[in-house]
């Protein structure tokens, strides 16, 4: 069963790239991001207590650390610890300092403490984008693409599997993981042949091994079966869906990231576009993967 999405934070302005969820379980902390202003977002579950980190610098996406205080994140042309109070950066590596033309989109950590970031061609032109491996020491290593852009990445509970999203041609593939980080088999787990569906964004995963997905430009997340069937649709009143993660105290609570980017001249304005929802849910999902490093 699916519950009625809710607004739970509405920002005094939009967010106009908000992207990148991640539940805090130890901190009952939501955080999320503002790409294009380069902000850190942060509420308790309810949307209480909301607070916003300007990091001077665009901000693609951010993981939890394990052992240590604060987060990786991937700035716009490298990867660094993030402390937000008081702000510290410490670089950690640039996997494509030279491409200016790119900048650092999606990421998030696999269960063995590694993180995955993927960037992106700013133009939407070149496929010079990947999906990078990067270790907990640091060593970067390129693993899927190249694409536009790069969205996703996921991992099924056991670490098995990787769920990497080519944006701009509408498919969400899946790779076999092996221990050492590798990646094998690629295969197309769905693609988006119905215009009305947009393109596939983030994504994350619950606990029955089926794969949310926000659809920008198709204003819905979509459940999908481990074999790619689709089972449930939640429609949402904004069209540019960023991405989605599991949280709250079971974590069976669904927030969902949105964008009003170019939206400004729309001639069918979207008042809640680059809010963040909820959606109860009868399924939940798992804590997130925290990096090692």
């Amino acid at each position: 069963m699916i519950g009625v999405p809710r607004v739970i934070c509405a920002p005094a302005r939009p967010v106009l790239l908000g992207e990148g969820p991640v539940w805090d379980e130890r901190t009952q902390i939501l955080y999320w991001v503002d790409i294009e202003r380069g902000e850190l977002h942060q509420c308790k579950a309810d949307g209480s207590q909301s607070q916003v980190t300007p990091i001077g610098e665009r901000l693609g996406c951010i993981a939890l650390r394990d052992q240590n205080d604060g987060l990786v994140a991937g700035l716009e042309h490298r990867v660094a610890f993030l402390s937000p109070n008081p702000i510290s950066i410490e670089t950690l590596t640039a996997p494509e300092a030279e491409l200016t033309g790119n900048r650092s989109n999606d990421g998030k950590c696999d269960p063995f403490g590694r993180f995955w970031l993927g960037t992106l061609d700013e133009a939407g032109e070149t496929a010079s984008g990947w999906l990078y491996r990067i270790d907990p020491d640091g060593h970067t290593v390129p693993t899927a693409g190249p694409f536009i852009s790069t969205n996703g990445p996921e991992f099924s509970a056991d670490g098995k599997t990787l769920y990497c999203v080519d944006t701009y041609s509408k498919v969400i593939y899946s790779y076999s993981l092996n221990a050492k980080g590798e990646l094998s088999d690629q295969r197309a787990f769905v693609r988006f042949k119905d215009p009305s569906w947009g393109y596939p964004d983030g994504l994350t995963s619950d606990r029955e091994g089926c794969l949310w997905v926000a659809h920008w430009a198709g204003s819905r997340i979509s459940r999908f079966s481990p074999n790619g069937e689709l089972l449930q649709v939640i429609q949402l009143p904004v069209s540019q869906v960023t991405s989605c993660a599991f949280g709250g105290n079971d974590l069976n609570m669904l927030y969902i990231t949105s964008a009003s980017i170019g939206l400004e001249n729309s001639a069918t304005p979207e008042a809640l576009a680059g809010t963040v929802f909820a959606v109860g849910l009868d399924v939940g999902g798992s804590p997130a993967n925290r990096f090692a490093g």
